[in-house]
């Protein structure tokens, strides 16, 4: 036989929000090139992003996600994390000179629902 104060645990269990698990995602960054090339981030969810070069430095930031300060990325991994405000696809681009394919070093970044 159930008792009504498990009934009623289960009950507050069962009606509690569910809070969504942080989204972590790692970027590395060689000449001239993010892989991934794009990623995903949700809309208002917290995300890690960990970045690490494999080749050279690199730099990047992004503006639209709550990244406006540059990150220097080297061979030593970078952890921020970020809240997107806005929905939308963004690109970045790598923001320290590495070398002549430097302009063509971007990153594309979907914020979805």
């Amino acid at each position: 036989m159930t008792s009504i104060a498990s009934t009623l645990g289960l009950a507050a269990a069962l009606a509690a929000p569910v809070v969504a698990r942080e989204q972590s995602t790692m970027v590395s960054a060689k000449n001239f090139a993010f892989t991934p090339g794009t990623i995903t981030l949700k809309l208002h969810q917290r995300a890690k992003l960990v970045f690490v070069g494999t080749q050279g430095t690199h730099g990047i930031t992004i503006p639209e996600i709550g990244l406006s300060k540059v990150i220097v990325i080297s061979n030593k991994p970078t952890t921020v994390e970020v809240t997107p405000a806005r929905i939308g696809s963004f690109v970045a681009r790598c923001a320290v000179y590495c070398g002549i394919g430097h302009g063509s070093m971007l990153l594309k970044v979907n914020v979805i629902k």
